[in-house]
């Protein structure tokens, strides 16, 4: 246990000395570009498109008479502009080349008359969009006011809970009934948020329902500070100051669909709800001072939930609602005042209860009928987190205590990671375990070095090195894990303790400088994998990490960029291959990258792929379809994915399943691509980029993906239309 060094009765004399509304308000800090900023995200947000130029075409909605528009298109970035002109009968007004994107994204189209307009985007001559008098693509499609309006409809469809007072009731707060018990904690999560967490936990024991109530404390101090979240609210929360109070994040684990009567109607989910101070429901708020995300994604990045956009009728995915679980509480990782009744010892068996039932939620999910396409479709492997709470207790869940130094089996020294044990408890256990645990599906193939499929839990110590590269990248180049910006602080607090016991781990030499680790907020130049283009071929180097200028230059002077200043040159080459150099700068130095780039004007064409002639035939080629598909005889059961032609258990077409497996912000960050060609997938292997033939297909898909990712004209596999 961490105790902090002025945590005691002297804090309630310091609170007394925090007057005024105006202690309480947080103002978001203006951070300088080379500092890290994307917490409570995640590392693909799902933008609604690609970077490029679109075309979009404008008529009446009938598609017969003449009439004119004037239309207000509104980017991310808040830029607008004005579009007017008119249509012949018939005929549509074409604006060629009228929309573009310096980075992914999404933007809206509006119709500013009385005129019925429809509206449609296309990009490389395939349709990405259309509708009438208005096209509304968000920024993210997972994070978003509408995404999370979503949500609370599926979750609470009756509107039952749109207040802390309704949802305390529909949840039993205030019956009189022996079966429930409600539990009382507070503590500071000082690796979470950090607030001074009030916490009411109810459990019926007739039901099996469980309901999570965290009120929740910030003496903020300083505007935009860190030092907001610090150990003065541990005592806040304990007085119950209006003054301090946020506001409160209610969880609970009840019936899907507790109004239905069909047989999974009583299958239980972990439901999420936030609350202001007034108790009035959230879909958004800013949870640590670094600006508003929405609701379920900021509280799922930490509680294992898998956010997917809404199908085509704008409602939230079946299976994403089933992901989210219940986080065991890390007693150790918590910090707590020394007010009587406070101490940690005097609130063992409270807690102990506590994660008593978030071991009943993993069994209750890890029970259900995998093969029920239903309810089994993507189902969660709960194995790893069933060892780490049975562990904490030694299994004994009437007396045990939480055990700080419990070290999971697949972490025990041995040959090969003779310093498991060493970072698992300095690193993996207090900055990792939490998330990852509650990540990996139950459909995952064997579990050997070969076969890593539910290696992203992180459950051994093979399994966390099967990721080295990517941890090297996100936690020290990208500066996005840890995905919280308390535990982020608190691993980097001793850049000589976690970040260089982790770095030597991963054994890789650039994540030292003259001895030092390498903290995140250096720049770092991103071009992309080497691949074969016909001329002319736009470049795209914006998933570039804090950048802040751009350099391009090239092996040979054939190679021309319309601005080697840009972030997204257009580079024109004859035939032949070439080097291309890269450096971004920022504040704290500078990086360069070097890929090859092929120009054959006899290849395919990037521009003119399409998912429907171009990528399917290579998932069906490769295999994919004899594992990710309900119906096949080898398929596995629980599968998170189809990719064969079948409409999947939530409603969801083939294109839309694959769109949510992309990244077109970081093209080779895709898990279309990362899958396959990497050990980590659950089926091995698929693609080989070391063999001819598995380069090409990487490389048609790599293509594919920076240009859009259009998907062709057959509606029955969800291209738009």
């Amino acid at each position: 246990m961490r105790m902090n060094a002025i945590l005691g009765l002297g804090l309630a004399f310091l609170l007394a000395g925090c007057v005024g509304d105006e202690d309480t308000t947080v103002t978001p800090a203006t951070l300088p570009a080379d500092v890290p900023d994307s917490f409570l995200t995640y590392p693909n947000t799902i933008a609604s498109l690609g970077a490029g130029t679109y075309d979009l075409e404008i008529g009446a909605a009938s598609g017969a008479a003449a009439g004119s528009y004037r239309l207000q298109v509104t980017y991310d970035d808040g830029r607008q502009e004005i579009l007017e002109g008119s249509w012949g009968a018939g005929s549509s007004d074409v604006r060629t080349g009228a929309i573009v994107l310096a980075r992914a994204g999404g933007l809206t189209v509006a119709e500013l008359t009385s005129t019925t307009t429809r509206l449609v985007l296309k990009r490389n001559g395939q349709v990405v969009a259309s509708g009438t008098d208005a096209i509304d693509l968000p920024l993210t499609q997972i994070s978003s006011a509408t995404y999370a309006q979503a949500y609370y409809d599926a979750v609470d469809p009756q509107q039952e809970r749109n207040t802390l007072e309704k949802w305390k009731q529909r949840n039993g707060f205030y019956q009189n009934d022996p079966a429930i018990r409600i539990t009382h904690i507070v503590f500071r999560d000082a690796l979470d948020l950090g607030y001074g967490r009030d916490m009411y936990v109810l459990k019926n024991s007739n039901t099996g329902r469980m309901a999570f109530m965290v009120n929740n404390y910030i003496v903020a101090l300083q505007p935009g500070s860190s030092v907001n979240y610090g150990p003065l609210n541990v005592d806040a929360a304990i007085s119950g100051d209006k003054r301090y109070f946020k506001g409160t994040n209610a969880i609970e684990f009840s019936p899907a669909n507790e109004d239905s009567t069909s047989p999974n109607g009583d299958m239980k989910i972990t439901k999420f709800f936030t609350f202001d101070s007034s108790g009035n429901r959230l879909t958004s708020a800013d949870l640590d001072g670094r600006g508003v995300k929405h609701m379920p994604g900021m509280c799922w990045a930490c509680h294992g939930g898998q956010t997917m956009p809404l199908d085509e009728n704008g409602k939230f995915q079946a299976i994403s609602l089933r992901s989210a679980k219940y986080n065991i509480l890390g007693v150790a990782e918590f910090e707590y005042s020394l007010q009587d009744g406070y101490h940690r010892d005097q609130m063992e068996d409270d807690f102990r209860l506590v994660n008593s039932y978030v071991k009943e939620s993993y069994e209750v999910m890890q029970a259900r009928d995998i093969g029920n396409t239903a309810n089994g479709h993507g189902k969660w492997a709960a194995d790893y987190g069933l060892e780490l709470v049975n562990g904490r207790y030694n299994g004994d869940f009437t007396q045990g205590r939480y055990q700080d130094d419990f070290v999971p089996s697949g972490w025990q020294n041995g040959p090969g990671q003779e310093n498991a044990e060493l970072l698992f408890k300095r690193v993996v256990g207090p900055h990792c375990t939490a998330c990852h645990s509650l990540q990996g599906r139950e459909a995952a193939g064997p579990d050997s070095a070969a076969n890593l499929g539910l290696a992203i839990n992180f459950s051994s110590y093979t399994k966390f090195m099967a990721y080295r590269s990517r941890i090297a990248d996100y936690v020290y180049r990208r500066g996005i894990m840890p995905m919280s910006l308390r535990n982020f602080e608190n691993f980097w607090e001793d850049p000589e303790g976690a970040p260089s016991i982790l770095a030597a781990a991963l054994a890789d030499p650039t994540l030292f400088h003259n001895g030092k680790v390498v903290q995140p907020g250096r720049p770092v130049a991103r071009i992309g994998a080497s691949r074969t283009v016909r001329s002319p071929v736009q470049l795209d180097a914006t998933a570039s990490s804090f950048a802040k200028t751009y350099r391009w230059s090239a092996s040979s002077p054939a190679v021309v960029f319309s601005d080697a200043t840009s972030a997204r040159p257009l580079m024109t080459a004859p035939d032949g291959s070439y080097t291309l150099t890269l450096t971004v700068t920022n504040s704290k130095g500078s990086d360069t990258e070097t890929v090859v780039y092929t120009v054959d004007s006899a290849g395919a064409d990037q521009a003119a792929l399409t998912f429907e002639d171009d990528i399917r035939p290579i998932l069906e080629s490769n295999s994919c379809t004899s594992c990710h598909s309900s119906s096949n005889p080898g398929a596995l059961n629980g599968i998170p994915v189809f990719w064969s032609n079948e409409v999947d258990a939530g409603g969801i077409k083939l294109y839309q399943r694959v769109l949510t497996r992309i990244d077109l912000d970081d093209p080779e960050n895709s898990r279309l691509l990362q899958r396959p060609t990497s050990l980590t997938h659950g089926g091995g292997m698929l693609i080989n980029t070391a063999t001819p033939s598995g380069l090409a297909d990487y490389n048609t898909i790599l293509n594919w993906i920076r240009e859009g990712a259009v998907c062709g004209t057959d509606a029955s596999i969800g291209c738009p239309q």
